[in-house]
């Protein structure tokens, strides 16, 4: 493990997350959406309490923790000054800091550093390098809002809803063979005991093309095209899926929620007239 330029042992650039006052390196868990994944350095204690995931050779692969038990989630890199000029940390190596050129000076740049195929690097002596400053960008409050709103939304997913003495349900959205309506957690009652029984959709536009949703992806927004053109399909690659009915090809989208337009919910009213 590399240390910062102020010398503290830790990676100069990366994502960390802290667990009750212990910070670990981290990542997006993938395929458990929202967890995130602590990454316990190669002979460092692993977070107590916390199940591991095993990769398919039996290995720990991470330690997946909801976000809302932790204390930080953030990615950070370091930036300093050699002779005033601005560079980003790439390392630190024993009394010697690396860092990519940040400034514009190119008279500078020839004079004292190395050239690679994009931009300037230098390696300097620690004792020359002024003004460490780590820059952190913040990654849990944007999750825990993101998975609060997917939550609200019901992940957008289409679906029947009643409501039964003023308490709203998840619900069939057809009678069962007894003329009945199926309740989730409550059973099978009567239409005309409900205030409301209705179905939900959720329609968005992507690249300005019109979307059915059909739920969310590891935090994604999942919808079904509803335009006619194949030239659309074909040149933003909509992923190509049967339809439920097992027969047709339908098209597809998952995309960033900050990515769709025109998000809207759509209500049809299943209650029968009430005479």
């Amino acid at each position: 493990m590399t240390t910062d330029p102020t010398g503290r042992h830790q990676p100069v650039r990366g994502e960390f997350a802290a667990f009750r006052g212990v910070l670990y390196p981290a990542r997006a868990a993938a395929g458990r959406w929202p967890c995130v994944e602590l990454l316990p350095a190669p002979g460092t204690p692993a977070p107590e309490g916390v199940a591991p995931r095993l990769a398919a050779d039996g290995s720990v692969a991470g330690y997946p923790l909801p976000p809302e038990l932790l204390d930080a989630w953030y990615t950070a890199h370091w930036t300093f000054r050699w002779r005033g000029e601005p560079f980003e940390c790439t390392d630190r190596v024993g009394d010697t800091v690396s860092g990519s050129y940040l400034g514009s000076d190119r008279e500078f740049a020839a004079q004292h550093l190395k050239r690679r195929i994009t931009g300037h690097r230098g390696t300097f002596p620690l004792a020359e390098v002024t003004e460490p400053e780590e820059h952190r960008e913040d990654l849990l409050g944007p999750r825990l809002e993101l998975a609060r709103r997917l939550a609200e939304a019901d992940h957008f997913r289409p679906g029947g809803r009643a409501v039964l003495a003023g308490t709203t349900h998840r619900a069939a959205t057809s009678t069962d063979a007894r003329g009945l309506v199926v309740l989730d957690g409550v059973g099978a009652v009567p239409p005309e005991q409900l205030d409301a029984w209705y179905r939900t959709h959720w329609t968005f536009r992507w690249q300005d093309g019109p979307f059915d949703a059909v739920g969310t992806v590891e935090g994604r927004i999942k919808g079904v095209y509803t335009g006619g053109s194949w030239g659309f399909a074909d040149g933003h690659q909509l992923d190509e899926e049967t339809a439920p009915d097992g027969t047709h090809t339908r098209y597809t989208v998952e995309a960033d929620l900050d990515s769709v337009t025109d998000l809207t919910p759509h209500r049809t009213d299943l209650l029968p007239p009430r005479h």
